[in-house]
């Protein structure tokens, strides 16, 4: 098929509807025909189009989703580009087994089957591993900037629910959230443009732009792709403590560039680089007691998260294998502002002070990371499919966490405790009085295999295993009044662990149209050390990984000749020595392992298409995940055994419903609904007595409709149509119980320009 007419003939097939695997399947029967391609029936199109279930999967082998033995969901470009997808918020939470707690973009964390000690940050690493095009964005430890990569000219997002230590290793015990973006093509000459312009109750206009060009410098051998975006969403939370509307207010820019060097049909190196800067002026929850979209802080808290990722990817096809290698390097920075002024008192009366001025925390970090994986995989479709690789990870961070007051030094000086002289030493720039840093560095080696044997024609055998290392060192150095008047104080410490993490499958294809499997997987992650010396009260040396086991049935099948869909799976987690953050007497955070959980849940996914006008996707997740000891947490008191695991809900429901119809402009409806039922942000909601943090409970509707008119697609929508309140995550601060919301009842248009 000529160049110049497949891109024809891939335009008109999006404005008639098809999916993306629809054109897939159709330019490959082309491409291996010389007689021309039967024209798709609607049948074909339902069978066939792939919002998600013909998605082509690249975690380490190619397959389909819906074909992996495992639970597995994408969600792909056409499907992000028709549901106004620009964030994680927009789209994670369709897929099962899947709650997202929703604060601002940089800090926000996806939860996976109830995998989680808190809807935020912790002490350790993650439960949910981020990569992007194969590169893993989650460090050891404290988390630097969870990944939201702008939705724009990616290819897909693949969400892959239970642990996946074997080939993804450390932190997706839980499960990982991979983004899966576009790089050049040499084949052609590619454009795209995107304008938005909306209004949020109680907020300013937004607006957004965005601009793809992928430019062939050499005709299938050598192409270079860029992509520019910024967004601007005005905050809709009043702060009456500073004075100022629409406080939260929210900025992204950055892009990529990918550059592809095709040199022979057997050999392909690739180039991608992302830089993603979110600055957010203030932080994104309200406060309880105050008015609907009231918060009240002395001075500004805001969040400001810089990503970079660099990768270098050689695809080299060695006839009956094939060779893949991908090196990467990255950095991260988070700097957070808190303020503190009411507790300002307590530290003038017991530092006899007289700090007048707002007190503030300031806290984050930057790390640098620097990863290499080296695989081999056997050519897909034989008796035995295998990939054997090895991987290494190596990681610094910077952590610092410090608090501070105009005119520190002068209060100093002028306390009866302190006296004359002492304000130059405990805070040398004259503000900041007490600082925490922390040097941490972290290294991961691991060999991995895995293996499907086809030993019968409708039986396969997957085997995998991966033989990892793991050491993290942290090097934590106090100053200010809490050393004074001695000098600065460090301690450091280690931890190191090696194992093997498992993973065993069977599967059944009955037919094309039904396959049954069975799964028991394992998941680790980095452990944790203590710095010693800090606190007065005794502190364990650290954490090491949990231990977590999962144990899955799943079923994929079509009915109806394609026109309907329908994924279950039934899962059963067991977690045993739990990664804790804790705090001591004195106020000192220490990480340790305690107390054992379970999960169980069932995931259903199903789609109806009966015909090309039509379709409606639905999941609906039923999970339970819950402590199965008794819990002590100092300050707080004992979480007995039973109580929910924080981030994660006990029902999650999603409806998409698309309504294509006929005429001039081809109309395109769009419905959405979420539910997500009632949870809690953290362990200590559970403790009897205690303020219950609650999040969930709450629905969701939009709605869009989107015009063709020639190359340009004109979309209008609306958000959150009934402005629901719905609380998705709750955090005690100085200021109050914080409550982050739904962003309010939204409306606007899109414009999509595609060459």
């Amino acid at each position: 098929m000529p160049k110049t007419t497949s891109r024809t003939f891939r335009r008109r097939a999006l404005r008639r509807g098809l999916g993306l695997s629809s054109l897939l399947a159709m330019q490959i029967a082309a491409a291996q025909s010389a007689a021309p391609a039967p024209a798709a029936t609607a049948s074909d199109a339902a069978a066939a189009d792939g919002g998600q279930e013909r998605i082509q999967i690249i975690g380490k082998r190619a397959k389909q989703a819906r074909d992996i033995a495992g639970a597995v969901s994408a969600v792909g470009g056409e499907q992000l580009e028709a549901t106004g997808a620009q964030s994680l918020a927009d789209y994670i939470e369709r897929v099962p087994g899947v709650v997202f707690n929703n604060y601002q973009p940089g800090v926000s964390h996806v939860v996976v089957r109830g995998i989680a000690t808190s809807s935020g940050n912790v002490q350790g690493q993650a439960t949910t591993g981020y990569y992007l095009n194969e590169v893993p964005l989650t460090e050891p430890g404290w988390t630097i900037a969870v990944p939201d990569v702008d939705a724009f000219d990616l290819a897909r997002v693949e969400v892959l629910r239970g642990p996946q230590g074997t080939l993804f290793g450390s932190s997706s015990m839980g499960g990982a959230v991979q983004y899966v973006a576009n790089t050049a093509d040499a084949s052609g000459f590619d454009a795209a443009l995107q304008g938005t312009v909306s209004r949020t109750r109680n907020a300013d206009t937004a607006w957004s732009g965005k601009a793809m060009l992928n430019l062939p410098v050499k005709e299938d051998v050598f192409a270079v792709r860029g992509v520019v975006q910024y967004r601007k969403d005005p905050g809709w939370l009043d702060n009456v403590g500073t004075g100022q509307d629409g406080s939260n207010t929210t900025t992204l820019s950055g892009g990529r560039f990918s550059a592809v060097l095709t040199p022979s049909r057997d050999t392909k190196l690739s180039w991608l680089s992302l830089v993603q800067d979110t600055d957010s002026d203030d932080n994104a929850y309200r406060i309880q007691g105050l008015g609907e979209l009231q918060r009240n802080t002395a001075i500004s808290e805001y969040t400001d998260t810089r990503v970079a990722v660099h990768s270098l990817r050689l695809d080299q096809d060695l006839g009956t294998t094939r060779l893949t290698a991908i090196a990467a390097h990255q950095d991260k920075q988070q700097d957070w502002r808190f303020d503190y002024t009411p507790v300002r008192a307590a530290y003038n009366a017991d530092l006899d002070l007289n700090l007048t001025s707002p007190l503030y925390i300031e806290s984050g970090g930057k790390s640098r990371g620097d990863s290499l994986e080296v695989r081999l995989a056997s050519a897909p479709g034989g008796t035995l499919d295998w990939v054997v690789g090895a991987m290494y990870f190596d990681t610094d961070k910077d952590l610092y966490e410090r608090i501070g007051a105009a005119g520190a030094a002068a209060a100093f000086d002028n306390s009866s405790l302190y006296g004359p002289g002492a304000g130059a030493v405990i805070a040398p720039d004259g503000e900041i009085f007490n600082a925490y840093y922390t040097k941490v560095k972290g290294r991961e080696t691991a060999l991995f295999g895995e293996a499907t044997w086809a030993f019968a024609p409708q039986w396969k055998l997957t085997g995998g295993g991966r033989l990892f290392r793991t050491k993290a060192e942290y090097d934590q150095t106090s100053v200010g009044f809490s050393t004074y008047p001695g000098g600065p104080v460090r301690s450091s410490s280690e931890v190191s662990e090696s194992g093997f993490n498992p993973k065993l499958s069977l599967a059944y294809e009955a037919s094309r149209d039904l396959m049954v499997y069975a799964l028991a997987s394992e998941g680790y992650r980095f452990g944790t050390p203590n710095v010693q010396g800090l606190s007065s009260h005794p502190v364990p040396a650290g954490s090491k990984s949990d231990s977590l086991r999962n144990y899955e049935l799943g079923l994929r099948s079509r009915w109806a000749d394609g026109r309907v869909l329908v994924d279950a799976t039934l899962f059963h987690i067991d977690w045993s020595d739990i990664q804790l953050r804790l705090q001591t007497p004195d106020y000192i955070n220490y990480a340790t392992n305690g107390g054992k959980a379970t999960s169980d849940g069932i995931e259903l996914s199903t789609r109806w298409r009966p015909n090309q006008q039509f379709d409606w996707q639905a999941t609906v997740t039923w999970q339970k995940a819950r402590l199965r000891d008794d819990l002590f947490i100092l300050w707080s008191g004992t979480a007995p055994s039973g109580s929910r695991l924080p981030g994660s809900s006990d029902w999650t429901v999603s409806n998409l419903v698309n309504w294509q119809f006929g005429g001039d402009h081809a109309p395109l409806l769009t419905l959405s609904h979420q539910f997500v039922s009632g949870g809690y942000s953290d362990l200590e909601s559970s403790v009897p007595g205690a303020t219950k943090h609650r999040q969930g409970n709450y629905n969701q509707f939009d709605a869009r409709l989107r015009l063709s008119f020639g190359h340009t697609d004109l979309t209008l929508f609306g958000t959150n149509l009934t402005d629901k309140r719905g609380v998705t995550r709750t955090v005690a601060e100085a200021n109050g119980v914080g409550e982050a919301v739904l962003r309010p009842r939204t409306f606007g248009v899109t414009a999509n320009w595609h060459f």
